[in-house]
């Protein structure tokens, strides 16, 4: 049998080589664009069937060198239609046309580790996002650039803090108490998304309440390190017929990013200057007095001595108003020839910003590198190098009374806050620790500094390469490695530092991650003679490492106001390390046939990991799926794509739910002591496992002019990591085990039209729909709350039988029996986009509304301004069972018995992007420089302009804890939103 399989692969590498050594003959031409017949660089040609291929140059041509025999060459650009070209017997010359494909119907898109196929037979639902998607305003980060494009993701920001927070939900809830993320492949590379906290919870002690082990420290999530302009391509893999590639990591989808390469041709320059600012977007408010007497029934006889007439402060402009300078300069050159190729940036940015001492910086500098040696082997290098600095200021909830909206609801609009003529900021004195929002934005620093370094190389060999068969090698890798630090200062002379009897904090935190990523695989192909049908069989293997370590210090009353860790009497040192190792094989099948109309694809993946309890466990993700495409069934129906698939996919256990945590004791005598905490990992831990089943329907209209995607999905995840109550006879109190069922189903459609399109005009419109919803199938534990502040403010529970967003809380009985129960859902009732492209010679105008409707939002911080009777309205007379009250009290008085007084429909419909641009004439273009210059384009741009919403909060958009599974949607004391503004100029030479 081995002898067979030897002489069979010898076979194909013999075909491979009798097809170099043919006669060939020398074809030339030119590929430009059917729209003005402009010349198209970087466009492949290629011999079907062969290893054969070029790359036109900047003026369109090419010259390649192909066998004398007939062949049919294929032309393809990305954004344009792909063509195949006949070419018989002694023709030495081919022009060819390419038509845009502004729909992207025959993008290419990964279907396995090493494999992709055109989107007109893909038989899942996987979105694609391309450079010109992302790029269309200034974006803070690659997950910002994708809201509203994706149907079937939630992108929110936790908070208008500036450098991040943001989190990606596919397909609704996948688990309670696992990752929340997907997970991200940049060029091959897994790269972390991790969100590490900055330790300000030593200052706000915020996790001391009843979330002990809920962040609450805003912090930034990594995938924001990484610059949108160097993105060729986002594909996002939402189902777990897509995703199942990636095995235990997978179940909550995967974002496949590619990054720019170089293509043929002289050297490309591009330079991007841009400067804008922003402001903040919305505020609070707070009550106005009309009297003294009323100021000192609310605050006491303190007001007396601040209360003037008509004086009134706007402590949230005083903080947040500043208008800062934004700025960003990227410059990227391209170029080579059809065997070497290259792309390299630089990126300088900077958001200023609107509270003091807060802002966004980022430098980055990439290099990416494609190299072809002879007609088999390509290599690809791609390195990235970035650093950013976030500075965050002080927000979110706290116990301490320290951060800026915590303030603000005990702080009367009569007070002066301003530093007096000594520059001296004074004292609150309506808070006990007199702390100053407008002195803490002012003296403290928050500054998280990140060096980052991604690089990756991938080798594919063609083994061999002949009208019938293909072999190809491929071998990848690459390291992703980050440094984090935060540094936090918090100086004694801030007014609530002394209130503890340390004055002056210093945080300091220190975190190194590497990730690692190397996988191989063997791609073989078959096409018979005649092109009947295609076969592609894929079988390969990979290895993940991720390696964790934080170090924290906390020092207290410092010394001399001096600013580092070693001035403090009081120093205390923590740190945590995390290492995670998966190993994995991948197999597939892809059978193409019916002239190419219908696909069935099939694969497995196997892998196992150091975090399940049983590391050297095999856990095995199959997936499968078709299509079938109905050409021109009826009239006005170009082409009707019927498709199905199901998948699994599953979602590790975090690392440590398997160990049993060791605390370190005082000591005893000088000799430590460390005795274990009261939870244990199952034996039989392993990752929870999601069943998925979709089915859709692709429609071409119009030729090419319009198409309709719609996709229903259901899925359902077993063995969810749960915690169940011990016998105390087990020396635990918690066990962490599988167990439970949760089921998630939904619709989601998008449709992409052209209506106009002439030589002068050209008008592109797409929308997106998706709805989800969640439930516990099955809970082997009794019903449990996680995150929340109780049923008095709003909790989430988990209840068999239930939405898994289900919030409940406290309400009465029409008897006035008190009763605990569901008040509200944080899941939307439904999502969708708009987003128009109009273009009119030299003029674009783009636009992308977002709107979400429903989706139930706890105002936390609203209560606190009800409860130091500040709010707004608070003072507003209404009439209830006859009796005169204010809107304010009244709420005060529900509180308690009705939860839902504080619950508030999160609907919104935001303005999100709006560009308008002007491509300069070629006669202007022609002058510039020296006429070096070969295009020029200003443009104007904003982002979050607009927000038409009922919430009654700062941003309808917000997560308190950050990103989570479950306990998302509650308002407490956030970083305020903000709207952006934009000046561009992009030249080309």
């Amino acid at each position: 049998m081995r002898k067979v399989g030897l002489s069979l692969f010898l076979s194909f590498l013999a075909l491979g080589v009798v097809s170099d050594a043919l006669a060939q003959r020398l074809v030339t031409g030119r590929v430009a664009s059917t729209e003005n017949n402009e010349p198209l660089a970087g466009a492949s040609v290629v011999v079907v069937g062969s290893a054969l291929g070029t790359y036109t140059g900047d003026d369109g041509s090419y010259s390649l060198n192909v066998p004398q025999d007939s062949v049919t060459l294929r032309v393809r650009r990305l954004g344009y239609k792909g063509t195949d070209v006949p070419l018989p017997i002694g023709r030495t010359s081919a022009n060819v046309t390419l038509e845009r494909d502004v729909l992207e119907l025959e993008a290419q898109i990964v279907t396995g580790q090493a494999t992709t196929i055109e989107r007109r037979n893909l038989a899942n639902a996987v979105a694609l996002v391309n450079s010109a998607d992302v790029n269309r305003v200034p974006q803070a980060s690659v997950e910002n650039a994708l809201q509203g494009k994706v149907a079937g993701a939630v992108i929110q920001t936790n908070s208008g803090a500036p450098g991040g927070g943001v989190q990606v939900r596919l397909r609704g809830i996948t688990s309670i108490n696992a990752s929340s993320e997907p997970l991200y492949v940049v060029d091959g590379v897994v790269v972390s998304n991790v969100a590490i906290p900055s330790n300000q919870n030593a200052i706000t002690r915020a996790a001391s309440g009843s979330n002990p082990s809920l962040d609450q420290d805003a912090q930034v999530n990594r995938i924001a390190d990484l610059v949108p302009g160097d993105m060729e391509t986002v594909e996002v893999l939402k189902g777990a017929a897509a995703s199942a590639i990636y095995g235990s990591r997978a179940a909550n989808g995967v974002v496949l990013i590619t990054t720019r390469r170089g293509r043929p041709g002289a050297a490309q320059f591009n330079v991007t200057q841009r400067f804008g600012w922003s402001e903040l977007s919305n505020t609070l408010g707070s009550r106005r007095f009309d009297s003294v007497d009323e100021a000192v029934d609310v605050w006491g006889p303190a007001a007396a001595n601040f209360f003037q007439s008509g004086r009134v402060f706007d402590h949230e402009r005083e903080l947040a108003d500043r208008k800062p300078l934004l700025s960003e300069t990227g410059l990227d050159v391209s170029g080579g020839n059809e065997n070497t190729r290259y792309y390299a940036s630089g990126l300088v940015k900077h958001d200023g910003g609107i509270i003091a001492n807060t802002g966004y910086d980022k430098q980055s500098l990439r290099l990416n590198l494609d190299q072809r040696f002879g007609s088999r082997v390509d290599v690809g290098l791609s390195t990235n190098l970035i650093r950013t600095k976030a500075q965050r200021g002080l927000t979110n909830n706290d116990n301490a009374s320290v951060s800026f909206y915590m303030v603000f609801p005990f702080t009367p609009s009569f007070v002066d806050l301003q530093p007096g003529a000594d520059g001296l900021f004074p004292c609150n004195p309506f808070v006990g620790n007199c702390s100053n929002p407008l002195q803490t934005a002012s003296l403290m620093t928050n500054d998280e500094t990140v060096w980052r370094y991604v690089s990756g190389a991938r080798i594919v060999y063609q083994a061999v390469e002949s009208p019938s068969h293909s072999l190809r090698i491929t071998a990848s890798g690459g390291a992703d490695y980050f440094a984090q630090d935060n540094n936090l200062i918090f100086p004694p002379e801030l007014n609530f530092e002394p209130s503890d009897g340390e004055p002056g904090t210093i945080l300091l935190s220190n975190s190194n991650n590497l990730d690692v990523t190397v996988s191989g695989n063997v791609v073989y192909g078959y096409r018979p003679a005649g092109g009947s049908f295609r076969a592609t069989t894929s079988i390969g293997g990979g290895y993940a490492d991720r390696d964790l370590d934080i170090a924290r210090i906390t020092s207290r009353n410092i010394v001399g106001g001096r600013s580092i860790v070693g001035t403090g009497t009081n120093v205390q040192a923590i740190e945590q390390r995390q290492r995670v190792k998966t190993g994995s094989i991948f197999a597939q099948e892809e059978f193409l046939f019916l002239n190419e109309r219908a696909l069935l694809t099939a694969g497995i993946n196997a892998d196992q990991s150091s975090v399940n309890g049983d590391d050297g466990k095999l856990f095995f993700y199959p997936k499968v799926s078709g299509s079938y495409r109905l050409l021109k069934p009826f009239g006005g129906l170009d082409e009707l794509k019927l498709r199905a698939a199901y998948g699994e996919a599953g979602n590790q256990p975090l690392f440590g739910q398997k160990f049993t945590p060791l605390t370190i004791t005082q000591n005893i005598n000088g000799l430590p002591g460390i005795v274990t905490q009261g939870t244990v990992g199952s034996p039989g831990l392993e990752p929870e496992r999601q069943r998925e089943i979709e089915a859709g329907l692709d429609a071409t209209f119009s030729g090419g002019r319009a198409t309709l995607e719609v996709t229903a999905f259901r899925k359902s995840v077993t063995n969810l990591l749960l915690q169940r109550t011990l016998a105390p006879s087990s020396g635990f109190e918690l066990e962490i085990f599988n167990g439970g069922k949760l089921r998630t189903q939904g619709v989601e459609a998008g449709l992409g039209v052209v209506p106009v399109r002439t030589d002068d005009l050209q008008w592109i419109s797409r929308a997106t729909f998706f709805v989800t919803r969640s439930k516990i199938i099955d809970l082997p534990v009794p019903t449990f709350r996680t995150g929340g502040f109780g049923t008095a403010l709003g909790a989430f529970e988990i209840e068999e039988g239930a939405s898994a967003t289900q919030i409940v809380g406290n309400d009465t009985l029409s008897d006035g029996t008190p009763v605990v129960r569901k008040i509200g859902d944080a899941t939307p009732d439904f999502n969708m986009s708009f987003a128009n492209e109009v273009t009119f010679k030299g003029f674009h105008l783009y636009g992308l509304v977002d709107w979400q409707q429903g989706s139930d939002l706890i105002n936390l911080t609203k209560f606190l301004y009800d409860l130091g009777q500040n709010s707004a309205d608070f003072a507003t007379p209404i009439v209830v069972g006859g009796d005169t009250t204010t809107v304010g009290a009244r709420r005060l008085d529900l509180f308690g018995r009705q939860t839902a007084v504080y619950l508030e429909d999160a609907s919104f419909v935001k303005l999100r992007e709006v560009t308008l641009s002007y491509e300069l004439p070629s006669s202007m273009v022609s002058r510039m420089l020296g006429g070096k210059v070969d295009r020029a384009r200003l443009s104007v741009s904003g982002r979050n302009l607009l927000t038409f919403t009922d919430y009654d909060g700062l941003d309808p958009e917000v997560s308190n804890f950050g990103n989570q599974n479950i306990a998302r949607n509650i308002d407490v004391a956030p970083f305020p939103p903000s709207r952006s503004f934009w000046f561009s100029l992009e030249v080309g030479f």
